[in-house]
């Protein structure tokens, strides 16, 4: 992130962690138990998601108290059970996910993130800045506005999957006025979505640790990482953020083509170009002696970047895609009996013969050529002179998905997607990492 941060142009006033914190937060949270604002739970995962149904099923019937379902047993627990319990968790006695802390919230409020939270967890997994000090580890809707606070965060952003944690009514607002801590304010705004990509962590870590992609690096991600791999710069990355805007609208998904044409829109004013053919296809030039020495531009719109001088000889490679057997009226490359031009040199070339293999596949070409003159052609290709070319390696990335909105149902629409592309109202990981 760091690495990152700063090659996007940005420096930071001072970098923290959570971790930094894991004391006082552990204090507050004693404090909470003292006040009879947190418990200790032994509910399972399952458990708890039935409860918490349960309780659903309890609003949606304009219920006016909690059923007993929906209730943990150990919710009335003692003052003093409750700091014994949190003693055993943060000693390790007790296994993961046999114990966890809970806020004592509100049941019948009608945001479900009032619903007794999870404050701690208990994790046997080394931290990598405080080691192995602690085996219970604060959640982000505990650490979250503990960490604002103490740290004096005039404003603090988060994407709109976090809305109800930071309304009004929510945890984070709870937990400060149960602190008696200062109050930073708190806005929303929608995640980023991008056609035929995903952005949400989760479902990137899910490429990742299938081994769909190679690492967090692939160029095929929209990651930081993979953009750099891919060629994008920082100032097209930071171009294409101020272009898209800050919206609180989670069903606006930027088309991919939008970012593309950000580094588009640099390259063509940075980038010295180069011939280079992909799928070559091989021309013979009939008649042609010797060699040409062509001099070329660097920069079609800009003379300052100099020229390169380009030997073409009698034969050169032209891209497949650019000869048809059967010319079309929208057709601008060459055919039998066309003639084009060939960019950079003053020859224009005809086909006049077609060669193909066993196979019935066109291998290789013959052509006449001649001086342009005031000659218009309809095309100009490009070309590699066959003798001194350099081989090279191309690494041509298209979209991650082939369709815009990969999370769409498979009968969907995916032309059209009629919600964000990437999980708008999906949760993240509730651990401090």
């Amino acid at each position: 992130i760091l690495k990152n941060v700063e090659w996007l142009g940005n420096k930071p006033v001072r970098v923290t962690y959570s971790s930094d914190y894991f004391q006082g937060l552990y204090d507050h949270a004693v404090q909470l138990i003292k006040q009879g604002d947190a418990y200790v739970c032994h509910q399972k995962k399952e458990e708890v998601k039935a409860s918490r149904d349960a309780l659903r099923d309890a609003h949606i019937a304009h219920a006016t108290s909690p059923p007993a379902a929906a209730v943990s047993p150990w919710r009335n627990s003692s003052v003093e059970d409750n700091l014994a319990k949190f003693e055993k968790m943060r000693t390790g006695q007790y296994d993961e996910g046999e114990a966890c802390l809970r806020m004592k919230g509100d049941l019948m409020s009608d945001n479900p993130a009032m619903w007794d939270t999870a404050f701690y967890r208990i994790k046997f997994t080394a931290h990598p800045h405080s080691g192995d000090k602690w085996c219970i580890y604060p959640t982000y809707d505990y650490t979250h506005c503990i960490v604002d606070s103490m740290e004096n965060i005039t404003h603090s952003l988060c994407t709109l999957e976090f809305e109800s944690r930071q309304a009004a009514d929510g945890p984070y607002y709870w937990l400060l006025h149960k602190l008696g801590f200062y109050k930073p304010v708190t806005w929303e705004y929608s995640r980023c979505n991008v056609t035929r990509n995903v952005l949400s962590k989760r479902k990137l870590n899910q490429l990742v640790t299938h081994n769909i992609v190679n690492g967090w690096d692939d160029p095929r991600l929209l990651t930081l990482d993979g953009l750099r791999r891919r060629g994008y710069t920082a100032s097209a990355v930071n171009s294409f953020c101020e272009s898209i805007g800050v919206t609180r609208s989670g069903t606006i998904t930027t088309q991919m083509p939008a970012l593309e044409n950000c580094i588009r829109v640099e390259l063509d004013v940075t980038a010295p170009r180069r011939f280079a053919v992909v799928k070559p296809l091989k021309v013979e030039l009939k008649g042609f002696k010797g060699e040409a020495v062509c001099e070329l531009p660097n920069h079609p719109k800009n003379a300052d970047m100099g020229s390169r001088k380009v030997v073409m000889g009698s034969s050169i490679y032209i891209e497949r895609d650019d000869f048809k057997e059967v010319d079309e009226a929208s057709f601008f490359g060459l055919a039998p009996g066309k003639e084009v031009g060939l960019l950079g040199t003053s020859f224009v070339v005809t086909c006049v013969e077609v060669k193909k293999g066993k196979d019935g596949k066109v291998e290789s070409l013959v052509a006449t050529h001649r001086e342009r003159g005031d000659t218009k052609v309809k095309g100009n290709l490009h070309w590699v002179d066959v003798k001194t070319g350099i081989p090279a390696e191309c690494r041509i990335y298209s979209a991650l998905f082939t369709v815009d909105n990969p999370l769409a149902p498979p009968k969907a629409d995916a032309a059209a997607p009629s919600g964000p592309a990437d999980g708008a109202g999906e949760e993240e990981e509730e651990e401090e990492g």
